[in-house]
């Protein structure tokens, strides 16, 4: 899936309304609508259209010096070379003498959150430490020389010059692909001695792929295996964008894919298409759990709504879903025993306390797991292995 193409001035389509057209189907990369109309000028003078084909390659076996931008990257063998990393890093770490691996002396990552983060930035900065490295969270941009009218591809360039990883979360779908096709242009012209990697920690409603990669491993780390294993994922299935980067990881792993869906938010049909006979759609929570092996929830993403009536009666039917599926004590006990309940946080009403106690959750055990993930994405972009350093 490479060739998607913006088209300037305008946002492009993203997972929730992508084409048919193959190759010359449009994915939303950045929407330029929510930038200064004086800054917009200077960004598309810099980048026209978003080509991710020259940003977004297969990682095939080695991600050094690769961006990390969509699970459309990874095959099965990429998926399991992360996971024996973040196994490597979380036996590093649980060693009371070491705490970590000292793989990345006086490398630098600055993780540029545009969009609120309690485990995403807090976890990527500490994955840094743990590598022997060092990291910086920076949290919106209202202390950057935006303010001062700098266009945001400049920002990105000036970042690049600091820090040898970036990790990027906008509110804007494609965002960190925006920031990888300036950095690449810039060490084009001759402006960077080096393409600085970046990673996405999330943009807009389209994917989140660090975040799929710490669940699969959570995953593993209970069942062994991901072959035949049935995942039901619960939610706003068009604009949440974890859940975008977990059925297609779970797909690519083998695992079938129930998606509990409101029919004002469905699996988009991109998605659909991709994923074949390995998605089942339902409205029928209740039923997916007794058959499910994981169950995934995600909160309502109610930042995206809009304000036209379309989206207001997409608002009200929504909520009524979500009130509907609230997991308790009581309903998560339809479940199996041995079967296991996510939840990539914040959580909501979704996700009743009273299930904290139950040895089915490990959502809490999910958010932990992200930091031998992320240490893993980390050493891999930078050209390291922590498994081969042990």
């Amino acid at each position: 899936m490479t060739g998607w193409r913006s088209r300037r001035g305008g946002p492009i389509a993203g997972l929730s309304d992508m084409t048919d057209g193959g190759a010359e189907a449009r994915i939303d990369t950045f929407d330029w609508s929510l930038m200064p109309r004086e800054k917009k000028k200077a960004a598309t003078e810099t980048v026209e259209v978003i080509d991710l084909s020259a940003v977004s390659q297969p990682i095939d076996g080695d991600a050094s010096g690769k961006n990390l931008l969509s699970m459309h990257q990874l095959s099965a063998d990429d998926i399991a070379i992360y996971l024996d990393e973040a196994y490597a890093a979380e036996r590093a770490i649980r060693d009371p003498e070491r705490r970590g691996v000292p793989l990345l002396p006086r490398a630098v990552m600055k993780a540029i959150m545009r969009q609120p983060s309690t485990r995403t930035g807090g976890s990527c900065t500490s994955a840094m430490r743990k590598l022997g490295g060092s990291a910086e969270l920076i949290s919106g941009m209202s202390s950057s020389s935006e303010a001062k009218g700098e266009s945001l591809a400049d920002s990105w360039v000036a970042f690049a010059t600091q820090a040898d990883l970036l990790g990027i979360r906008t509110a804007e779908n494609g965002g960190p692909a925006f920031a990888a096709q300036v950095i690449a242009k810039a060490f084009e012209y001759g402006q960077l001695v080096r393409v600085v990697p970046v990673i996405n920690l999330g943009d807009g409603h389209n994917e989140h792929p660090t975040q799929a990669l710490g669940d699969l491993f959570t995953v593993h780390k209970k069942f062994e295996h991901f072959d035949g294993l049935v995942i039901t994922v619960v939610g706003d299935q068009e604009r949440y964008r974890a859940h975008h980067s977990l059925m297609i990881g779970a797909a690519t792993l083998g695992m079938k894919i129930v998606a509990v869906e409101s029919p004002a938010a469905r699996v988009p049909r991109a998605l659909v298409e991709l994923l074949g006979d390995r998605l089942t759609r339902t409205g029928d929570l209740d039923a997916a759990m007794h058959e499910t092996d994981v169950l995934y929830l995600g909160r309502n993403p109610d930042e995206y709504t809009g304000e036209d009536p379309a989206e207001i009666v997409r608002a009200e039917q929504l909520a009524r879903d979500y009130a509907s599926w609230i997991v308790d004590y009581d309903r998560i006990q339809q479940m199996a025993p041995d079967s296991m309940v996510l939840h990539p946080r914040p959580r909501r009403d979704e996700l009743d306390p009273s299930v904290d106690s139950d040895p089915r959750m490990k959502d809490v055990e999910q958010m932990a797991n992200m930091i031998p993930m992320r240490m893993a994405i980390i050493a891999r972009h930078l050209g390291a292995s922590i498994a081969r350093s042990a």
